[in-house]
C-alpha cells in the first residue's frame, strides 16, 4: 500500500467517523529566518514524530501586519511529512492574485486551505497599507468550488477556451459563535450558511471561552443540517496577549475579564501560571470532544511542543476519568450581557433587541425598488424602456448617470460602483459604509457591535443593516446563496440603473442564468 501524503492524512482524519482531528496554529514572524522560524520548524518536526496533530495551520499576515508568506513555510512543513493548512486571506490580494496563488498552491500540492477575509491591513512600509478585499470568503469559496471541475471559466476570461485542470482543494471557513450582540451573532450564522453552501468543506470556530456558545454552534449546525466537520478553537494565552485581548486590540476576540483575573491569580505560582493555563486548555479540549466536535484547533503564544504534548496527555486523562459537567463549569467564562441564540442553552439571554418599525426612508426605498426595479412592478416596463433607449445615446446616458449620481449620493453616500447592492443591505451602501466593502455579510472582526477598523467609534456596517430591519425570528435566517458575485470594476463610475436594465450587473436581468 503506498504511503499517504501529508494532506491525505489530514483529510482522512477529518472525514473518518469517530476520529477526533487535532490541528495547531503557527504564526510566522516578519522576515525570512531567525530564531522564531527555527523554533517553528522544530515544533513541526516534533509534532510529526508525535503523530497526534494532523495538520499545522499557517497564518497569513495576522493582525494586518506583514509576515512570511504561509506558502513558503507550508512547503518546508510539508517536506517534514506533516500536513500544512494554509490560511488564504483576501485583505492583500485582488481576484487575479487570488487565482494565481491558488494555481501556486495546487502546483506545490498545498491543497488544504482555510479561507478567510483577514484582518484589516495595518502599518507597513511608509505607513498604512491599502486594503484590497476584492473578493470576500464566500466568493473565493465559490471560485474554489468551480475549480474542482475542469470546465473553463467565463468565456471572456483569458485562456477560458482551454479547460483548467481539476484542482482538488480542501477548503475550510471560519465562524465566530462568540459575538455579544444579537445583530452580530445572527449575521455570523447567516454567513456561515452561505459559506458552506458556497463550497466550504469544514468549519473552524473563532477562539472563545464561553462554553455555552460552543454548544450553540453545534446546535445551530445540527439544526441547519450542515454536514461538514466542525472544529472548535482552543487558545492558550499568555498574560501579555490576554491583556491585549481584553483591551479589544485583537480583532473580533471577546476575552472575558473574569478569565484575566483568574490568570493574574495564577501568575503568583512559581511557574507564573503556565501549568494552570495548559490544564485549562486540556480541560476545554476534553469538554469539546465530549460535546461532539469533530476536532480541536489549538493555538497560543510561546508554546513549544513539549507543552502541547503535556496538554494532550492531560486532555486524554480527563476524557477517560473526569466528570465533564464539573470540568465544563471550571473552564466556562461567559461575558455579561451576551445574547444567546438558543434559550435552551441554559444561559440567561441578554435582553433581545425589540423589533421596531423600520425607518420611513427604508419603506419608501423598498416601495420604489419594488415598483421600478422588480419585473412584476407596475413601473418596471416604463423604467426599463426609458433606460434601454437612453443607454446607447452618449449624451443622454451622461445626463441619466449624472441624475443617478446626485440622487444616490444625497440619499445613500453612493460611490457609483456601477453594480448596486443597496436592496441586499436594507438600502445602506457597503461601498461607503464598510471599510472592507463586504457585500455578503460581515467579517468576524467586530467587537461589542463596533467596526474592527473604528473600535468604539462606528458601529459595524452590518449591525446597522440589521438594526434598520431586524430579522423577526432568529431561526428565520436569510440564506444568501449563491453569494453575491464580485463586482465587475469595469462598471465603476457608470450608471447602476442602466447596468441593471441592460443585464450588465450582478442581476444579469434577462439572461438565462437569472431566469427561474
Amino acid at each position: 500500500m503506498p504511503l499517504l501524503q501529508s494532506s491525505d492524512i489530514f483529510r482522512e482524519s477529518l472525514f473518518k467517523t469517530n476520529e477526533f482531528t487535532l490541528t495547531f496554529e503557527l504564526v510566522p514572524g516578519r522576515g525570512s529566518g531567525g530564531k522564531q522560524l527555527d523554533g517553528t520548524l522544530r515544533f513541526a518536526e516534533e509534532a510529526k514524530k508525535d503523530g497526534r496533530i494532523k495538520a499545522l495551520s499557517i497564518t497569513d499576515n495576522p493582525g494586518g501586519h506583514p509576515a512570511l508568506a504561509p506558502t513558503s513555510l507550508g512547503l518546508e512543513i510539508q517536506a517534514l511529512g506533516i500536513a500544512p493548512l494554509i490560511h488564504f486571506s483576501l485583505k492583500d490580494k485582488n481576484r487575479n492574485m487570488a487565482e494565481s496563488q491558488l494555481f501556486e498552491c495546487h502546483r506545490h500540492r498545498l491543497l488544504n486551505l482555510l479561507v478567510l477575509g483577514g484582518d484589516y491591513p495595518r502599518y507597513g512600509y511608509h505607513g498604512q497599507a491599502m486594503p484590497v478585499f476584492d473578493l470576500d470568503s464566500p466568493q473565493l469559496l465559490a471560485l474554489i468550488h468551480r475549480l474542482h471541475s475542469s470546465l473553463p471559466l467565463e468565456k471572456q476570461a483569458p485562456g477560458a477556451l482551454m479547460p483548467l485542470p481539476a484542482m482538488d482543494f480542501l477548503a475550510g471557513c471560519v465562524v465566530s459563535p462568540f459575538k455579544i450582540t444579537e445583530a452580530e451573532q445572527i449575521f455570523q450564522y447567516a454567513k456561515l450558511l452561505t459559506k458552506v453552501n458556497a463550497g466550504a468543506h469544514f468549519v473552524i470556530s473563532q477562539l472563545g471561552f464561553d462554553m455555552k456558545k460552543y454548544e450553540e454552534l453545534l446546535l445551530f449546525s445540527r439544526q441547519s443540517s450542515l454536514n461538514v466537520p466542525l472544529i472548535a478553537s482552543v487558545f492558550i494565552p499568555g498574560m501579555k496577549v490576554a491583556d491585549l485581548m481584553v483591551q479589544g486590540k485583537v480583532p473580533g476576540i471577546l476575552f472575558p475579564q473574569s478569565l484575566l483575573n483568574r490568570m493574574r491569580q495564577e501568575k503568583t505560582a512559581q511557574d507564573k501560571g503556565e501549568e494552570a493555563r495548559l490544564l485549562r486548555g486540556a480541560k476545554m479540549l476534553a469538554v469539546l470532544k465530549h460535546m461532539g466536535y469533530d476536532g480541536v484547533h489549538l493555538g497560543g503564544n510561546n508554546l513549544d511542543f513539549s507543552k502541547i504534548a503535556f496538554l494532550l496527555d492531560q486532555a486524554d486523562s480527563f476524557t477517560r476519568t473526569a466528570n465533564m459537567e464539573e470540568i465544563m463549569q471550571e473552564v466556562d467564562f461567559p461575558t455579561p450581557s451576551t445574547w444567546y441564540l438558543f434559550p435552551e442553552s441554559g444561559r440567561q439571554r441578554a435582553k433581545t433587541r425589540k423589533v421596531t418599525a423600520a425607518p420611513a426612508l427604508y419603506h419608501i426605498n423598498q416601495q420604489i425598488h419594488d415598483c421600478a426595479f422588480k419585473p412584476k412592478g407596475f413601473l418596471f416596463p416604463m423604467a426599463r424602456t426609458i433606460s434601454l433607449r437612453a443607454d446607447p445615446l452618449r449624451q443622454i446616458r451622461r445626463l441619466y448617470t449624472t441624475c443617478e449620481r446626485l440622487i444616490k449620493a444625497l440619499l445613500f453616500r453612493c460611490r457609483m460602483c456601477g453594480d448596486c447592492t443597496l436592496a441586499e443591505s436594507n438600502y445602506l451602501c457597503p461601498q461607503s459604509g464598510c471599510p472592507k466593502k463586504m457585500i455578503n455579510g460581515p467579517c468576524g472582526g467586530s467587537l461589542h457591535g463596533f467596526c474592527e477598523v473604528y473600535p468604539g467609534e462606528r458601529l459595524c456596517f452590518w449591525v446597522k443593516v440589521y438594526n434598520r430591519h431586524p430579522i423577526s425570528s432568529p431561526k428565520k435566517l436569510s440564506l444568501r446563496f449563491p453569494p453575491l458575485p464580485p463586482k465587475d470594476w469595469a462598471l465603476q463610475g457608470s450608471s447602476s440603473w442602466l447596468n441593471y436594465f441592460s443585464g450588465r450587473d450582478h442581476n444579469k436581468l434577462g439572461s438565462e442564468s437569472s431566469k427561474p
